[in-house]
């Protein structure tokens, strides 16, 4: 009784505002004020969303074939893989015997770690560091500390590739 009072306005606005005696008095009114939030209160502007769909046509194809809509019109969580990333990026190489492939230079591992294009007449700071893991295929650097991680990998190639990769496409490495 006491919450009833208390939250009198809200259950009198969704007309759902009664004496309780029972359990079944409680659920019926908690399911009134929840079909009325859901549904009631907002039944005029979906009415209006249902009227906006309709122009072109769309509520008749919703109705009609819901399943081919359901990814598109409701969220379902899904893990991002590798794979998914690769496909959702272009990766735009550059062309074979242009400047731009060639291996990073150790001005541009520089570039990468700090930021900076030469080195300053005073000393860096912070100092930079260079960290090896073995939780990434790729390096990542931290520009506001100085940071390189190299991953460790079994084979030098695949070193080699990672590293030219991840140097080459980071961004602001090789800007003018």
């Amino acid at each position: 009784q006491e919450l009833t009072e208390k939250y009198s306005s809200m259950l009198q606005t969704a007309g759902c505002y009664r004496f309780m005696k029972t359990l079944e008095d409680k659920k019926k009114v908690v399911d009134d004020y929840i079909q009325w939030y859901f549904i009631y209160r907002n039944h005029v502007s979906i009415q209006r969303f249902k009227e906006g769909l309709a122009t072109l046509d769309f509520v008749n194809a919703l109705e009609q074939h819901p399943s081919l809509f359901f990814s598109f019109m409701c969220y379902t969580e899904t893990k991002l893989t590798a794979d998914a990333v690769e496909n959702i990026f272009h990766v735009q190489f550059s062309q074979p015997g242009s400047t731009n492939q060639a291996s990073p230079s150790l001005e541009g591992v520089l570039m990468f770690g700090t930021g900076l294009k030469e080195v300053p007449p005073a000393a860096i700071q912070p100092q930079p560091q260079l960290v090896f893991q073995k939780s990434a295929r790729f390096p990542m650097a931290n520009v506001c500390t100085n940071t390189i991680k190299i991953p460790i990998l079994s084979r030098y190639e695949d070193f080699q590739e990672a590293m030219d990769y991840g140097m080459q496409n980071s961004p602001g490495f090789g800007l003018p």
